[in-house]
């Protein structure tokens, strides 16, 4: 194979790796992602939302016990059966300005809490709370 072949096939893998990474570093931020698509559907991330935070476990103990540490930390919480399989839902709730360095500090801090008793952090969700206050 001429030389010439090899060192265009070469940069066009440079390229395409560099590329991947780029694209896969900006979907990367479930957190950002959301608060963007918060923006765009109108939410003024000034105001105070109702965020809740999912997290999923494989016995209702854990569930419980993930919601009673959490109310300890200031979220309302509830736990149900998942709609999805035999797993718990813990769904904490807080209100709060949404802000990314606050969402991934909570992304962590919740995983830590699923994970510690073999269960999931699946994200969180919110309704769009606009300028005039309506949401």
């Amino acid at each position: 194979m001429p030389t010439a072949l090899l060192a265009l096939l070469a940069a066009l893998g440079v390229f395409l790796m560099l590329n991947g990474r780029r694209q896969a570093a900006r979907h990367a931020d479930p957190d950002a992602e959301t608060l963007s698509a918060l923006v765009r559907a109108g939410s003024d991330l000034g105001r105070p939302h109702d965020i809740e935070f999912f997290l999923y476990f494989p016995s209702r103990e854990a569930a419980d016990q993930a919601a009673g540490q959490l109310r300890d930390e200031g979220f309302a919480t509830a736990v149900s059966s998942s709609d999805a399989g035999d797993d718990w839902l813990c769904l904490a709730t807080r209100t709060m300005r949404p802000t990314l360095d606050e969402l991934q500090r909570l992304r962590r801090h919740l995983a830590a809490v699923a994970e510690s008793r073999d269960g999931a952090y699946d994200g969180w969700g919110t309704t769009v709370t606009s300028l005039d206050g309506e949401g």
